[in-house]
């Protein structure tokens, strides 16, 4: 009972403090401090450990039901019928599994391939023409080209003994090797050809013979060593030596020899080329130089020295605009080429700028200058003008200035270009009617001459593909030029030239129908102006056909029309007939 009592004193005693401390507490002024939510000092009391929880990989097995088993009846067959693809109604296709080679061709391995052809028609005209190709080995080919033709000829003037006759006979031989990045090239190459002068006139009591013959002949030899196709740096140098002889049967030889109607010519050239890259870009080195010597005991080097190089620097500016700049120097020297005759030299030098841009994959710009020179050796002179006088001065030709723009476009089905131009020529070489007798001759020769000349030109080149078995092919130039010293007009040069071809091959292209033809506008033949020849209208037409695949037959007819005439007094054969047969492997 006693404790009882305490106890309750104890009570009432914490009660009373509770009432009297609470009231006090409720109401006391409190300052309140925020937790400051961006410290300006941290204190790093330990390091962060990142523990990510282990990842297992179920097992891939056991997981789906196993396959079902089909339950297949012992009476059941399987199918075996015919199973008859959609495909199978298809017509057989016509393609032919192409027969095995020989035996001896394969035990050879020995590639090879060409043509043959031969004709013969009217005025008993005659051609033969072989190409071969063979390559002998992995990296080593050659090709053999030889072509001739010849014909009896027509009578060019009434009541005349003279004829058009004539033959020509040419070959060449190319080789080629390719040894690691190097390619080793040579060839040999000659030519023969005998023609009439039938439009020679003797001067009334002269000594010279009616209608003479002239034989023109030569022999080249060349070597090349070149970089292979890909290679980095691209360049090359080759070498090439030859002769060339011309000879008129203007007198007879039982009444007079002179030798002023024959000429002989040794030559040496050699070239050049190497390309450098260098960043978006690359620059090119290209020289060229010619020497010779003219008529018997003379030597190369004893009569004319030519030379050619340039240097220009190419560099791709953007993607679609190339720019290209140098400078070219050229010249020539030429020793007296006769008694009378006086010494000659001329050098130049030209820029040689090229600005091209592309609008798109198939159309491009362009616009620069390109100079140039042209070797007038024995061979390249004749062969333009084959009724030349016997010992002309033969002197190269120079285009300082050749200014021109265009525009290119390629497709699929079209190639065109088209460009205008202007040229500027200090020496040009060029042919004319003289108005005196040449070698006991009124008429019949023309001279050679050379004087400074200027020239406006527009040039367009059109081809078409009209279909895979049909093309068509356009060449036209638009020409208006001057000899400058004489303010004429440059003779047996045509303001107007146009040229093309078209082409049509059926029955799986054994059958084929080519049509070619040239158009020379009237041109001027003296530096009078008075004398002029008519325009000339070339057309041939050829029909082929190869009834085994590799044997063919061909007619056709060439000149179609009236005799053409592009140098005096020469008219050309008109409407020569002709069938042939051809070979093929």
């Amino acid at each position: 009972m006693i404790y009882a009592n305490k106890l309750a004193q104890a009570f009432v005693f914490v009660a009373v403090v509770a009432v009297v401390a609470v009231p006090n507490i409720a109401w006391a002024r409190q300052d309140v401090v925020l937790p400051d939510l961006a410290p300006r000092e941290v204190e790093i009391t330990g390091d962060l450990t990142i523990v990510f929880p282990a990842l297992r990989r179920q097992p891939l097995v056991g997981f789906n039901p196993p396959p079902p088993v089909p339950d297949i009846l012992s009476s059941r067959l399987p199918f075996a019928e015919d199973y008859k693809q959609p495909s199978a109604d298809l017509p057989p296709s016509p393609v032919l599994p192409p027969d095995p080679p020989e035996v001896t061709a394969i035990a050879n391995r020995t590639p090879m391939n060409g043509v043959m052809s031969a004709s013969v028609g009217s005025h008993l005209d005659r051609t033969l023409a072989a190409e071969i190709a063979l390559r002998y080995s992995q990296n080593s080919s050659a090709l053999f080209d030889i072509e001739y033709h010849g014909t009896n000829g027509q009578e060019p003037f009434a009541g005349s003994t003279a004829n058009s006759g004539f033959d020509y006979l040419k070959s060449d031989i190319k080789l080629s090797t390719e040894v690691g990045p190097v390619v080793f090239s040579s060839s040999a190459s000659g030519f023969k050809k005998k023609y009439s002068m039938f439009g020679l006139i003797p001067v009334p009591g002269a000594q010279s013979v009616s209608n003479p013959d002239r034989n023109f002949y030569g022999a080249e030899l060349s070597l090349g060593i070149s970089s292979s196709p890909g290679s980095r740096l691209d360049g090359g140098i080759a070498f090439k030596g030859g002769m060339t002889a011309l000879n008129t049967d203007v007198f007879d030889p039982s009444v007079r020899v002179d030798p002023v109607t024959d000429r002989e010519e040794k030559f040496l050239s050699t070239s050049g080329r190497l390309s450098i890259p260098i960043p978006d870009g690359f620059i090119s080195v290209v020289a060229s130089g010619t020497t010779s010597g003219l008529d018997a005991g003379t030597f190369p080097g004893s009569t004319v020295q030519s030379g050619y190089s340039q240097a220009v620097f190419s560099y791709l500016y953007s993607r679609n605009m190339n720019l290209k700049a140098g400078v070219a120097v050229m010249g020539f020297r030429s020793d007296p080429q006769f008694t009378s005759d006086r010494p000659r030299s001329l050098s130049y030098l030209s820029p040689v700028l090229e600005l091209s841009y592309t609008l798109s994959s198939a159309i491009r710009l362009y616009a620069g200058n390109q100079p140039k020179l042209e070797t007038g050796l024995l061979r390249e002179t004749y062969s333009a003008s084959p009724f030349l006088k016997d010992e002309p001065v033969l002197l190269p030709s120079l285009t300082s200035i050749d200014a021109h723009s265009g525009l290119e476009y390629l497709s699929e089905f079209i190639t065109t270009k088209v460009q205008i131009g202007y040229r500027e020529q200090p020496y040009q070489r060029y042919a004319f009617q003289p108005t005196s007798s040449v070698n006991g001759y009124d008429r019949g020769y023309a001279g050679l001459a050379y004087d400074a000349a200027n020239m406006l030109y527009g040039k367009l080149d059109l081809g078409l593909l009209l279909s895979p078995g049909m093309q068509l092919g356009i060449d036209a130039e638009f020409r208006s030029a001057e000899l400058s010293d004489l303010n004429a007009d440059i003779p047996y040069f045509s303001p107007l030239s146009i040229g093309g071809f078209a082409s049509a091959s059926f029955l799986d292209g054994n059958a084929m129908v080519q049509v070619n033809f040239r158009h020379e506008a009237a041109r001027k033949v003296d530096l009078i102006g008075i004398q002029e020849t008519s325009s000339i209208t070339l057309l041939g037409i050829e029909g082929s056909y190869f009834f085994t695949p590799s044997y063919g037959l061909s007619v056709g007819v060439r000149n179609l029309g009236a005799s053409p005439e592009f140098w005096q007094w020469y008219p050309i054969e008109s409407s020569t007939f002709y069938f042939g047969a051809k070979y093929r492997w």
